[in-house]
């Protein structure tokens, strides 16, 4: 008898292990939403048993190329929402139609769904929790479109407040092959640049209602031994800029003004994951008071409010602090490291970025087998390789210098982000020796790749600074490490519309390295339009040791409808 008790506590044991616990007083599981795979159609999730006329509406906004039933599909947010008595919503953007569409176009369709979701219950205010993408479209519909009467606040979670490096690659000389095959380079996915994302920074900090809704973000900074190999390549390729989830850098998950929950051990997809992060964010959401609370009760879900009367509402925030919020709140400040009350995101740093110049990038179009060469100097700790194709590779083949085959794990998965629909293939070389190298993907027929490779390596640094001034784009290189007489950059520049469409054929130029340092200019479509340009800076030099060197930087700028400029 003893011994089947124990061996009943071993199963409960490990079952509490293999599942996240859910929260106290756990209801019966709730029956998912239908939400209609059109642009703008939303579902209300289920009442829940315990619900509270103090509590806001939860209105989930996912991200790019995602929809609606990420946050209840393989996914437990929703049933912690429900458990925890809360009314929630959950909404398609144009991601839905296989086109992620700009903030602006989502934006304004958000905010008409968000003052129709208020009036469905009964004038109540909502909170959103948005996802990545989500967070940028909802700060357009609220600031932009005007949909902050009916929103008491805002929380992101890995919202690439400040753009997505990913999102420069996309538009990269190098990309175009596979991005024309797979679809990538899309309007959500352009506006996701670094520089744009200054641009729309500007734009919303200029706006007289950008603090009337108070923002709250967290971020992840875990992609290793996430599983997943599309966050693999993401955050290997992020971390020359900084800490990351495999999508988003922590820094730019960080809003000006907001008040930052957590950086915290989560993965892109962890992180909107409820048994990871609802109890950390729960205490941030608010509830309405009294007053509000019995207005919003005697509303019948068919009765609609003007904008005026849902602006009266007054919430009051949950946390110790017991501010109340009106048209222009202050938000408690929240410490970086723990979540508690203490600074702002403002002073929060996230890990330092290695230095620029570790990032090796090459593609093209492959007609069965595509080979790449890999140049390797000393003091290479380790390199990180992706090969990207259309397709997934019947193999990956990697040769040392010696023309040996490396016997390397290969780990592969389809994408669902930035490169949605395209299959990565990553391998890790550790300690490899000094020389050139070759990557060989080998496949049946035609196709496109993009090969990445990260460098761990103190060998040399290199950063690139642009200026644009009468149709003329200036480019400046400065390296360290490398000998001046034996390297070279060639500069491809790729021009694109406001909407990340091709306008101009890419110019090249090539210029020698002076005293550390080369400049080059070419000349900029005339448009007159809003317009960005993608500058892929191919290095090839040799280091003060003698050893030859091979990297790449890519850079985005971007330029508004009055000319004015916009880059990292």
């Amino acid at each position: 008898m003893m011994m089947v008790r124990n061996k009943l506590l071993a199963g409960v044991l490990a079952a509490s292990m293999a599942f996240p616990l859910l929260p106290n007083h756990a209801y019966m599981a709730a029956a998912n939403p239908t939400v209609v795979a059109t642009p703008g159609a939303w579902s209300a999730g289920q009442t829940p048993p315990n619900l509270s006329p103090d509590k806001p509406v939860l209105l989930f906004v996912h991200g790019l190329t995602s929809q609606a039933k990420i946050w209840y599909e393989d996914n437990d947010m929703y049933q912690y929402a429900y458990n925890n008595g809360y009314q929630t919503a959950f909404i398609n953007m144009y991601d839905i139609t296989g086109t992620p569409e700009d903030m602006w176009k989502d934006g304004e369709l958000l905010a008409a769904k968000i003052k129709e979701i208020s009036q469905r219950y009964g004038g109540k205010k909502i909170v959103i929790i948005a996802h990545s993408k989500g967070g940028v479209d909802t700060q357009a519909a609220l600031v932009r479109y005007n949909a902050y009467p009916y929103v008491s606040r805002v929380i992101t979670l890995s919202t690439p407040h400040h753009g997505s490096e990913l999102a420069d690659l996309a538009y990269s000389s190098w990309a175009g092959w596979l991005a024309d095959l797979v679809g990538s380079q899309s309007p959500g996915t352009s506006s996701l640049q670094t520089s744009y994302m200054q641009y729309f920074r500007s734009e919303m900090d200029k706006d007289p209602d950008v603090n009337k809704v108070p923002f709250y973000t967290m971020g992840g900074d875990k992609w290793s031994g996430s599983g997943k190999a599309s966050y693999t390549f993401g955050g290997a390729y992020l971390s020359v800029f900084g800490s990351n989830d495999g999508v988003v850098t922590t820094a730019s998950a960080q809003l000006p003004g907001a008040t930052l929950i957590r950086i915290g051990p989560w993965n892109h997809a962890t992180v909107r994951t409820g048994s990871y992060t609802f109890d950390l964010f729960k205490s941030y959401i608010g509830t309405v008071t009294g007053a509000a609370a019995s207005a919003a009760q005697a509303v019948s879900s068919s009765s609609r409010l003007t904008a005026a009367a849902v602006s009266t509402d007054v919430y009051r925030d949950s946390t110790v602090t017991g501010n109340v919020y009106g048209a222009t709140p202050t938000s408690p400040q929240t410490d970086a490291n723990t979540g508690t009350p203490g600074a702002s995101s403002n002073n929060a740093s996230a890990d330092a970025a290695l230095p620029n110049g570790h990032l090796y990038v090459r593609g093209g179009q492959s007609n069965g087998t595509a080979s790449e060469a890999l140049t390797v100097e000393d003091g290479v700790q380790s390199i990180t390789l992706d090969w990207i194709s259309n397709k997934p590779l019947k193999e990956l083949q990697i040769i040392a210098p010696n023309g040996k085959r490396q016997q390397v794990r290969v780990e592969s998965a389809k994408d669902d982000d930035i490169f949605k629909g395209a299959y990565h293939q990553i391998a890790r070389l550790d300690q490899p020796v000094a020389g050139n190298w070759q990557v060989r993907g080998v496949n049946d027929g035609s196709g496109a790749y993009l090969m990445t490779a990260v460098y761990a390596s103190n060998t040399s640094n290199a950063s690139l600074h642009t200026s644009l001034s009468s149709g003329t784009l200036d480019m400046k290189l400065e390296t360290e490490g490398l000998r001046s007489e034996q390297t070279t950059a060639k500069y491809t520049v790729n021009y694109y519309d406001g909407e990340g469409k091709r306008i101009a054929p890419p110019t090249t130029s090539q210029r020698s390295l002076i005293a550390g340092e080369m400049e080059t200019s070419v000349p900029t479509p005339a448009t007159g339009e809003p317009s960005s340009y993608v500058i892929t800076t191919d290095i090839s030099g040799v280091t003060a040791a003698g050893k030859p060197y091979k990297r790449t930087l890519i850079k985005s700028v971007y330029v508004d409808a009055n000319g004015q400029t916009y880059s990292e």
